[in-house]
């Protein structure tokens, strides 16, 4: 019969690292896909900056409520730019998804949703990302990167390549947590059976005892008013007989307490090793991220500029222009007039921005961000050698001034849409898919900047209880 000091043992070890589960491993899994998502934009701006692909202009207007599959279909060659340019977006649209939106707990990651997230994860093969993969997406792909690297500055392809290193590294671990996952949902599938059809008043205990295919039946008999809609699986209802009533029953037993046991102890130990350098170091890292996205935005901002001036092209300006280049006088500053809106108050202000000095300022910080863009660069290492404390200042500061370039740079973005004039308004190349990319770049950094403060305000808290973590 059902083995009930078993089964309670059983259930309260799979409650136990449930807990663990959701408060430690989901959290992991949605920052490696928090890091995949940052290195796929950048792969995408990099070859955004280059022409290679074009932004989606259809981006922002798909509504995505699940996880979906990007298409692999065969495309001819011609078609390569247009067709990898969708499905790249659409790829990053939907980590944006996973990493905003989807919640990941246990009861939201059933078997078939595990298969999905692996099936997504392969729409790029980073593990063998080549010219010649076989599959179209992969392919496709690596073509147009190999083409933006093509006389491109060593640090634009070191970027590229840094970044197609962590594509692979994070997706391995991805697969790696999906992979543990799958195997103890099958545990914890065993465990909602023992708690709930073992439990239902019309179980017949002793029909059960007779045999192992004794119990298989009257668990089948009653499963489906006890159980709902959760798919029966024969195989997994098989263990849970065996568990019970074969001859070797108690080795079986044994091993997957041990087990699970062993693998909840293994994670606690993980969790106390926990590197709170290393948080702040992600946060670093995902700044960085702006740098090519910048890059992007400068270029568009000197055409919409450029734009603007050839409008401003009569007789008297052209007369004034000679007269100063023939006195050796200087142009006078171009100044424009934005309007900034307070995001929490929605209130409105006027601001003078003068454009020579904001572009400057804007090419300086691009610089910046690219300095320690790289984990072996000597900016990166420069701010990785600094303590904890200052790696937070630094952040809070930087944060802070990304948050006001982004505000200014949206401000921009509506002033020439409104002072081009005539045909020229057609001319002005908008900035809200690159405004929307900044601002995801923001946030994540902000997320992991937050995720060491939680961490290093509970490790005070327990601290003053007493409670410590030894290492």
């Amino acid at each position: 019969m059902p083995d009930k000091e078993f089964s309670a043992q059983f259930i309260e070890t799979i409650d136990q690292r449930s807990i663990y589960y959701n408060q430690e491993v989901f959290p992991k899994l949605l920052e490696q896909y928090r890091l995949l998502h940052t290195c796929v934009k950048n792969l995408i701006d990099a070859l955004v900056q280059k022409s290679i692909i074009k932004p989606d202009p259809y981006k922002l207007e798909k509504k995505i409520s699940d996880i979906a599959l990007i298409s692999n279909e065969q495309f001819l060659d011609s078609e390569k730019s247009l067709v990898i340019g969708t499905r790249v977006s659409d790829y990053e649209a939907m980590l944006d998804f996973i990493c905003t939106y989807y919640k990941f707990s246990l009861d939201n990651m059933s078997f078939g949703k595990i298969k999905k997230f692996v099936e997504f994860n392969n729409t790029f093969l980073w593990g063998n990302f080549s010219t010649s993969n076989p599959s179209p997406n992969t392919r496709g792909f690596a073509l147009l990167l190999s083409e933006a690297k093509y006389s491109s500055q060593a640090m634009t392809v070191s970027t590229i390549n840094d970044n197609l290193s962590k594509c692979d590294k994070s997706t391995k671990q991805i697969n790696a947590i999906l992979k543990e996952l799958n195997e103890f949902q099958k545990e914890v599938y065993k465990a909602h059976v023992r708690k709930n059809v073992f439990d239902y008043p019309k179980f017949d205990t002793d029909k059960a005892n007779a045999t192992i295919e004794a119990e298989i039946a009257e668990i089948k008999k009653h499963y489906g008013a006890v159980m709902g809609k959760t798919p029966f699986y024969t195989a997994l209802i098989e263990e849970i007989a065996q568990e019970d009533l074969s001859p070797n029953r108690a080795k079986l037993q044994q091993n997957i307490l041990s087990k699970l046991k062993v693998e909840l102890q293994n994670s606690q130990k993980k969790e106390k090793t926990i590197d709170t350098k290393d948080i702040l170091m992600q946060a670093v890292h995902a700044l960085s991220g702006l740098a090519p996205q910048l890059e992007v935005v400068s270029v568009k901002i000197a055409e919409n500029h450029k734009l603007l001036q050839n409008e401003n092209n009569s007789f008297f300006a052209k007369l004034g222009r000679a007269l100063r280049k023939a006195f050796s006088i200087a142009e006078p500053p171009v100044t424009y007039e934005i309007t900034i809106t307070d995001a929490t108050t929605g209130s409105k202000t006027r601001e003078k921005l003068e454009y020579t000095e904001f572009f400057q300022n804007l090419v300086k910080k691009i610089n910046f961000y690219n300095s320690f863009s790289l984990r072996q660069s000597q900016g990166y290492q420069k701010i990785e050698a600094s303590s904890p404390e200052k790696i937070l200042d630094f952040l809070n500061k930087q944060i802070s001034e990304a948050q006001k370039l982004l505000v200014r740079i949206g401000a921009l973005d509506e002033f020439f849409k409104a002072a081009a004039v005539g045909e020229d308004k057609k001319l002005v190349k908008g900035l809200k898919i690159e405004l929307t990319s900044l601002k995801n770049t923001i946030v994540n950094t902000n997320q992991h900047r937050a995720d060491y403060i939680s961490y290093v305000e509970e490790q005070t808290q327990l601290a003053k209880l007493g409670i410590t973590n030894d290492k």
